[in-house]
């Protein structure tokens, strides 16, 4: 990191310059750490409020698209335009055009990355999200190993891939990464591995697991949930009523309502 690196050139210049000087050694060796404190403190401001402004830039972005989105689903209800199908496509590919001006603005962030540490790994997540919500499955996947799976949405979608490839060792990332959660963040990570162990035809898994989510939340999704497997009834396990953020995982296709028909007749 260049930061680190001129931060201690300029301490050891400091003490260098303090020991000519005629300053005790001690007292040069003290000048020299306070310089490069002060150098690493400097720097990490400017490098902050440089990653505070290109963050600003992409929340702009993405509230502009959320504002477009509104102005679209008011204008649908006024006046539908076609089916719900059609009329969802359209928010769609609203929504996607967004998106990828969100990714556009994330290559802002470039130049900064030999200047913070670990930077580049949160801008790795931050994108991953992006394509995810892209339906770009090849990009996800490419940036998985280099993204930082603290957040609870990143941690899902990881869950959701490897449930989605077939992979082994989703049981062992759950405990790793989401036992220690509390509500409300255990709601999503709970609810999809629940899940998953139901398509895996592991009721008796799923049960327990969200046996133990009732210890840590009252959600309605879970306790419903928790309740059919305890009446054995696993085919009425359902995450829908968990809405977006259950749909943006990409496991299930929101079921559109069926548009009845009315008939006139003479």
């Amino acid at each position: 990191m260049y930061s680190l690196l001129i931060a201690v050139l300029a301490g050891g210049a400091a003490g260098l310059i303090a020991s000519l000087c005629g300053v005790p050694h001690g007292w040069s060796i003290t000048i020299g750490m306070c310089a490069v404190l002060a150098v690493v403190i400097a720097i990490s401001q400017i490098i902050r409020i440089r990653i505070k402004k290109i963050n600003a830039v992409i929340q702009n972005v993405m509230a502009e698209v959320q504002k477009k989105l509104t102005v679209k689903q008011n204008q649908f209800m006024r006046k539908p335009v076609g089916s719900p199908k059609v009329m969802m496509q359209i928010l769609e590919k609203e929504q996607n055009a967004g998106i990828r001006q969100a990714l556009e603005a994330c290559e802002l962030f470039t130049p900064v990355f030999r200047w913070s540490f670990l930077l580049d790994r949160q801008v790795n997540t931050m994108k991953m999200a992006f394509h995810y919500q892209l339906r770009e499955f090849d990009k996800v996947d490419e940036l998985l190993p280099k993204c930082l799976l603290f957040d609870t949405q990143a941690i899902c979608m990881k869950m959701a891939r490897m449930y989605m490839l077939k992979q082994d060792g989703v049981d062992k990332f759950f405990k790793k990464k989401c036992r220690k959660l509390k509500e409300p963040a255990c709601i999503l990570p709970y609810s999809l591995y629940a899940w998953i162990l139901v398509k895996q035809e592991r009721s008796d898994d799923a049960f327990k697991l969200l046996t133990d989510a009732k210890k840590k939340t009252d959600n309605e999704v879970i306790l419903r949930n928790w309740e059919a497997l305890a009446n054995n009834k696993a085919k009425s396990f359902s995450n829908a009523d968990l809405g977006e953020m259950w749909y943006a995982l990409g496991l299930e296709e929101i079921k559109m309502p069926k548009v009845q028909q009315t008939y006139r007749y003479r």
